[in-house]
């Protein structure tokens, strides 16, 4: 049960550092023509550190949110290695990114089989104890 509880803390870190340096990313680019799209493209995730945060914090009450985590760390991962097929360069923060993105990924992962065990617990006790 620790492991799982520094995992959905890890999981919170991770996301946090990556909107941090994103942002950081977005505030040096703040002089380009191109800046209203970065912002636009980039918006979207800040809703994975405050997923990650309250899973940490109730991991019962949110636990809907990980089916929507896997789906967007899975899809942002996909769409960084298509790009980085694509351009053919990787710089250090793209390489950054995107392990960030696998590593999250393993670790939600880590979590909702953790969840699913629990949730088999609770089934197996409520069918011992007469029924739902």
């Amino acid at each position: 049960m620790k492991i799982i509880s520094a995992a959905k803390g890890g999981l919170f870190i991770i996301e946090l550092i990556r909107i941090i340096s994103l942002a950081f990313l977005i505030i040096l680019r703040a002089n380009e023509s191109a800046f209203s799209v970065i912002v636009v493209f980039a918006a979207p995730c800040v809703l994975f550190p405050l997923m990650a945060l309250f899973i940490w914090l109730d991991a019962d009450r949110y636990r809907a949110f990980t089916p929507l985590f896997i789906a967007g760390k899975s899809i942002s991962a996909f769409i960084l290695l298509g790009w980085f097929i694509i351009t053919g360069q990787v710089t250090m923060f793209e390489g950054f990114v995107l392990s960030g993105d696998l590593f999250a990924l393993a670790l939600i992962l880590i979590i909702k089989k953790d969840f699913n065990k629990i949730e088999e617990k609770k089934i197996l006790t409520d069918a011992h104890n007469g029924g739902y």
